[in-house]
């Protein structure tokens, strides 16, 4: 009897909590719904203030373009969306609008809130143009540094190390320049890249007025390069070299060897008449001027 009595008590409970618990889902359903509701509507917006400011971008309204990303970024700091329309911002500031103040801001923030992305590298290379274009120099030099690990290959590390070379040259730091321009050329097989370098090196040992030291820089472009204006300027620094190490006869056949140019015709006789005049004044032969640079 105490038993079929306790059964049917248990019963009743769980009858009872099954009815409770129906009671509470019932009620909570609308509430429930509603949420849903508001999370699908916010989602919508998201996605609906993205395709607005990618409709503007793709029409030309930059302006409209960044100041609807920059309000999807207020309203969504750290959504799943936000590195993407960080970037976009970052991007149309810099490229289309040409405000890199403003496209520095987004690139800072995109770098410290995913320094695990993918886009981190791009990021901070554009982030050195927006340095280099404010004429941040040493920001630039700074950031450049900072992507330099993460470069694919050798080749892109020089590319990046040429561009440092070329921001120490701005600041008038000829001594890094030289250094960094060296680091591009050393141990690498002839190509566009040193090529600049080799030009900037010749460049710097001119205005030092080492013009020996300016010689082997000159002769690899004149000997490998494929780009005849580029060839042109090349034998002329080369000219002015020997004409000033007083080796008349190799600067005469230097510019002898060079491509007229068409906009200056009369340029090269004009410069070789010119070396010719100075070697005669001096009465010297080019054995004796070897002769008397030795003493």
């Amino acid at each position: 009897m105490t038993r079929h009595s306790g059964n049917r008590d248990g019963e009743t409970e769980r009858r009872r909590d099954v009815e409770i618990n129906s009671r509470c889902l019932a009620a909570s359903l609308p509430l429930l719904l509603l949420l849903f509701a508001l999370i699908v509507s916010v989602a919508c917006s998201r996605k609906a203030q993205l395709e607005s400011a990618q409709s503007a971008w793709d029409s030309g309204d930059y302006a409209t373009a960044a100041e609807r990303y920059e309000e999807f970024l207020k309203q969504n700091p750290q959504g799943d969306k936000t590195a993407f329309a960080r970037l976009q911002a970052a991007t149309v500031c810099r490229r289309d609008l040409k405000q890199y103040d403003r496209a520095i801001q987004h690139y800072l923030h995109f770098i410290e809130d995913f320094p695990k992305s993918p886009d981190l590298y791009q990021a901070r290379l554009n982030l050195a143009e927006c340095y280099t274009a404010t004429q941040k120099l040493r920001e630039a030099i700074s950031e450049y540094e900072s992507a330099l690990p993460a470069a694919a290959d050798t080749k892109e590390k020089r590319r990046i190390r040429l561009k440092i070379a070329d921001l120490y040259y701005d600041l008038k730091d000829l001594g890094q320049a030289m250094a960094e321009y060296k680091k591009v050329t050393d141990d690498a097989a002839y190509d566009e890249l040193c090529e600049k370098a080799n030009l900037q090196i010749g460049g710097i040992h001119l205005l030092r007025d080492e013009f020996d030291e300016a010689i082997p820089s000159y002769r690899a472009v004149v000997q490998y390069t494929q780009d005849p204006p580029l060839r042109r300027t090349a034998r002329i620094r080369l000219a002015d070299c020997y004409e000033r190490t007083f080796a008349y006869e190799q600067a005469i056949q230097t510019l002898k060897e060079t491509e007229v140019d068409p906009a200056s015709p009369d340029y090269i006789p004009q410069r070789i008449a010119s070396i010719q005049e100075q070697q005669r004044q001096r009465n010297i032969s080019p054995q004796a001027t070897l002769n008397w640079k030795k003493k």
